[in-house]
């Protein structure tokens, strides 16, 4: 009994050892034709690397340059993917582009159509990097599908806004309407100014975390053009909406009115007050520098920060603070009051 134990036990470690030696075979043939194929890569891009710069900087075209299997298709992206990043020149980014095109469209067609995630990510991110907008239709092909993952359908939608594209009005409203603001507003950033003008005029109709990126966008480009539609819409709005006009206001820093935002200093709302308070210092509107002097002793942090901010933008501001600092029994006044007179020193 006990040798038939010894026995299975043998024959099971002998088993595992076997299976462990063609598992380090396989990792060891693995890595050595990794390298070999590292060593190709490298040595095509060196061959090709002056040529390839000469198209991008000077439009210069030289025969003899092919990808027509894998190992090249990987070093002329990999040149490419380090071009991409150094340039500035828009000439030179369409030939880049051209180059990819040229080079690596059926390749990167092919990869989006695989049925390994990775791949069709990668071909994602390298479409959208070159600009090769001569992928549009296989980018929206993949948006159709069923089975792609959250990733990549948010990627995607990116690049159909880097393409302009011009069915992402009825795609995000009607078919997207679940994306998170964080998600509509990487999106919304990448419009151009008609097709970002089209969400505008479609404000009304969006779901909220939509309208939340439209004013965020406005907000981030400080986009004078829209103060009025702003402006409208802080008057409409209530909540988070007009909150979030207020906070695009303050960006531009600039209003028609500021009668309206001035009585915002006395809202029971913190965040009200606070981005109130922002919108005094942007448009440097003395009637506030009285009603910021009391805010410096609000019960909220955010909003004594945001009071001293903004009274440290007028002209003035600095002997503002400096009396506060003198003359306040409040400890929480004066501390602020000291911080921002010692901002940058």
């Amino acid at each position: 009994m006990i040798n038939q134990e010894i026995l299975f036990l043998s024959i099971i470690t002998i088993t595992l050892m076997c299976l462990l030696f063609l598992l380090l075979l396989y990792l060891i043939i693995r890595k050595v034709k990794d390298i070999k194929n590292r060593s190709k890569i490298e040595s095509y891009m060196n061959k090709t690397n002056t040529q390839i710069f000469s198209i991008i900087a000077e439009g210069q075209f030289f025969r003899g340059i092919s990808c027509e299997i894998a190992i090249k298709q990987k070093a002329m992206e990999e040149l490419l993917s380090r071009y991409v990043k150094i340039l500035e020149g828009e000439e030179e980014k369409k030939r880049l582009s051209d180059l990819a095109s040229l080079y690596l469209q059926d390749y990167y067609r092919k990869r989006l159509k695989s049925k390994r995630w990775s791949h069709r990510m990668n071909a994602l991110y390298h479409i959208e990097d070159f600009h090769m907008t001569n992928l549009l239709n296989e980018v929206v092909l993949l948006s159709k599908k069923k089975n792609i993952s959250r990733q990549e359908t948010i990627h995607v939608l990116r690049i159909l806004a880097s393409f302009h594209y011009n069915g992402l009005l009825d795609l995000l409203p009607n078919h997207y309407h679940n994306l998170s603001e964080y998600e509509y507003r990487g999106i919304l950033m990448r419009l151009n100014q008609d097709l970002f003008d089209q969400f505008v005029l479609s404000f009304h109709k969006s779901t909220p975390p939509l309208q939340y990126a439209i004013l965020d966008v406005i907000s981030l480009k400080k986009a004078i053009k829209y103060r009025v539609f702003i402006e409208n819409i802080f008057l409409t709005y209530k909540g988070e909406v007009k909150l979030r006009a207020l906070k695009a206001l303050a960006e531009i820093g600039h209003v028609s009115n500021i009668e309206p935002y001035l009585q915002l200093l006395h809202s029971s709302s913190w965040q009200e007050r606070m981005v109130a308070a922002k919108l005094i210092g942007s448009v440097k509107e003395e009637k506030g520098i009285p009603r910021l002097i009391e805010l410096l002793h609000d019960q909220i942090w955010w909003v004594r920060s945001q009071a001293a901010q903004s009274i440290s933008q007028f002209p003035n501001g600095k002997v503002i603070l400096q009396s506060v600092l003198e003359t306040s029994k409040d400890a929480f006044a004066r501390d602020m009051a000291w911080d921002w007179l010692h901002k940058g020193v």
